[in-house]
């Protein structure tokens, strides 16, 4: 009797010790998102221009990623202009600066900040329409944080030695860094932070500034053709992530500037003018910058 006992008290503690039924493994469509940070590292614009200003994030909500699924190669939009989206879910806007026509849509009042859609429904003739620069709000108005220009009309000034502007004059793009606060006027100018590639290679200082954190994010760049592209990440990703992702061949930015992120990231285009839009959705802006064919 007493060895029947010892015998079920030994299996018992060999149940106990088991190791507990494996968790059933997830499918790649049930694969949970990595999580989205609510708003990007947005610089103030107190004190002195540096390139490196404090940060003030904003809990905003976030609209949902749901950019149109193309296929992994540059379609045409129109004549100069192409739009894709990668494998991993970069949405990309590829145009010559010298095939487009460019306009800002600004709105300083907050309560008629607009999503995207909404902006680009404002531009009958445009195709597509991207966020501007980074944005604060000063005596209850939105105001541009850095250089805003179209077609020679400075909206709001260059901050003088901060991140870097995309400009663009007689039909050539440039990343300019620091830029200096006395600048020619030019026909699109758009300053952001910081700057993320140099010459083909990622901005040595971003380490530093990269707290690793993952957001929406929205840069434009030069490649080495001197195209343009606007690219945004609506899944979210880390800064220095992020510059590498756009060296990448598919991408292959040379020179590139981040833009204002967040909530604010949006990039979207229609097939016509007027027509049904396809692409990344913002919650409400003051600022977008869009795009119409150069010859109708």
């Amino acid at each position: 009797m007493l060895r029947l006992l010892a015998a079920a008290l030994f299996l018992l503690t060999l149940a106990a010790c088991a190791a507990p039924p494996a968790a059933s493994p997830i499918s790649p469509t049930e694969r949970p998102a990595p999580p989205i940070a609510l708003a990007t590292f947005t610089p103030t614009p107190k004190g002195a221009a540096t390139d490196s200003p404090a940060a003030a994030a904003t809990v905003t909500p976030v609209p949902a990623a749901t950019p149109t699924r193309l296929s992994n190669f540059w379609q045409l939009l129109f004549p100069g202009a192409e739009i894709t989206q990668t494998a991993d879910g970069l949405v990309a806007f590829r145009h010559a600066p010298n095939l487009v026509r460019y306009d800002v849509l600004f709105e300083g009042d907050p309560e008629k900040a607009r999503q995207l859609s909404q902006w680009l429904d404002e531009a009958p003739d445009a195709m597509a329409g991207v966020n501007c620069g980074f944005y604060w709000e000063h005596e209850g108005a939105y105001r541009h944080l850095g250089l805003l220009e179209v077609n020679g009309q400075r909206l709001t000034p260059v901050r003088a030695r901060w991140g870097a502007a995309l400009i663009v004059r007689e039909g050539e793009a440039t990343i300019v860094r620091q830029p200096k606060k006395q600048i020619p006027a030019m026909t699109l100018g758009v300053q952001g932070w910081p700057t993320l590639l140099w010459r083909g290679e990622v901005v040595a200082e971003l380490g530093e500034i990269d707290k690793g954190e993952a957001a929406r994010r929205t840069a434009v760049g030069v490649d080495a053709s001197g195209r343009m592209l606007w690219v945004v990440d609506p899944t979210g990703s880390a800064l220095q992530a992020f510059a590498e992702r756009l060296q990448r061949e598919d991408i292959g930015l040379v020179d590139a500037v981040n833009l204002d992120g967040g909530a604010s990231t949006g990039l979207r285009w229609r097939e016509k003018p007027g027509g049904p839009q396809s692409g990344v959705e913002s919650l409400p802006i003051p600022c977008a910058i869009t795009f119409s064919p150069l010859v109708k």
